[in-house]
């Protein structure tokens, strides 16, 4: 029924220059939203889009920040497929709980790289640590990207459409070669899939990580960003300016970095609370024991 609307949309989202993965999350959200009413596109109206939205967050618990995706891409695909005027105000943003990430200390993040006998999943893990890299700029990795002389990786078009390079370290570089030898030396994508000349699929690395994770006893809500998280929080700590770790990470803005400073141990060490600073009090001020 409305085959050629996501034809349409698919064109849209091509035509803007979206990253692949956008494309693919505004395609795939879009279709099932199309799914859920059951209606001809041009008949949905913001009546159909509401229950939509309260669905996802009565019926399948779906995070604010998860329902402001999908908002964004019914949004594009009403104004740019099917040219309609959007009005903001029928469909508010929803607000985000601000949930601090979890943070591994570095034993921890250790243990998970270290204890991993699969040498691809050490490999893409201690490289997303150590880099800072996002689990979708991990698994895009070619093999070219990694600049061996140079101590560098190279990012090519990541989240914000932009190139950048972020670190390669030393004990890293090992773990990448020891891998490379072991899995057949890849010469395209540096972490292929089963399937040929795709590289592996975010999915993928989450379930190992998770899985991992959690058999090792480690924290709830373990994922494969927690790795990015880390390598943020654990640079701060070592001194690197929040500056370049923003450049690192590829954030536009320092406000995105501006999170982690409040993460670190080292934020809070030093600073003394109030309460020490009042005279001793109780069984010590009164001096009797009692």
């Amino acid at each position: 029924m409305n085959e050629k609307y996501l034809l349409r949309l698919q064109e849209d989202l091509r035509l803007k220059n979206f990253t692949q993965n956008t494309c693919d999350d505004y395609y795939r959200f879009t279709k099932r939203f199309l799914e859920f009413t059951g209606k001809e596109a041009m008949s949905i109206t913001y009546a159909d889009i509401r229950r939509f939205i309260f669905h996802m967050k009565d019926n399948e618990s779906k995070k604010a920040s998860t329902i402001n995706v999908y908002t964004a891409a019914i949004r594009f695909f009403f104004e740019y497929t099917l040219g309609y005027v959007w009005d903001p105000k029928k469909i508010p943003k929803m607000k985000r709980d601000r949930q601090l990430p979890v943070i591994l200390t570095r034993e921890q993040v250790g243990l998970l790289i270290d204890s991993m006998d699969n040498y691809k999943h050490k490999a893409i893990t201690s490289t997303m640590y150590s880099s800072g890299l996002r689990v979708s700029e991990v698994c895009r990795l070619r093999y070219e990207d990694v600049r061996r002389s140079q101590r560098m990786i190279h990012v090519p078009l990541s989240k914000n459409r932009q190139d950048r390079y972020t670190i390669l370290s030393d004990r890293n570089l090992e773990i990448l070669t020891e891998y490379w030898y072991r899995y057949n030396r890849p010469r395209g994508w540096l972490f292929p899939s089963t399937v040929r000349d795709e590289p592996l699929t975010t999915a993928a690395v989450e379930t190992f990580i998770k899985d991992h994770a959690r058999a090792l006893g480690l924290p709830e809500g373990v994922t494969p960003h927690t790795m990015r998280h880390c390598f943020a929080c654990h640079a701060l700590e070592d001194g690197i300016s929040h500056t370049f770790i923003q450049q690192l990470l590829g954030h536009r803005s320092p406000n995105s970095t501006d999170v982690y400073l409040q993460m670190t141990s080292k934020a809070l060490m030093g600073i003394r609370s109030p309460f020490d600073t009042f005279e001793k009090m109780g069984m010590e001020a009164r001096g009797d024991g009692r």
